[in-house]
């Protein structure tokens, strides 16, 4: 859970960036900053989900 908090705060924070750079007239850091905020947000975050089911009587 804290690691897709981080994953999403540096992409915002790489969207952010780039879109400051564009508006500095740099364009091809604003470029690089909105391509890997996109790629950081994009990414998928894995995880595993594990569910303990009861075992069952054999009798019934």
């Amino acid at each position: 859970m804290i690691a897709a908090i981080i994953l999403v705060l540096a992409g915002l924070y790489c969207l952010a960036r780039g879109v400051m750079d564009l508006r500095a007239k740099r364009w091809v850091w604003g470029a690089l900053g909105i391509v890997a905020g996109i790629g950081i947000m994009a990414a998928p975050i894995p995880t595993e989900v594990q569910v303990a089911l009861p075992a069952g009587s054999a009798t019934r």
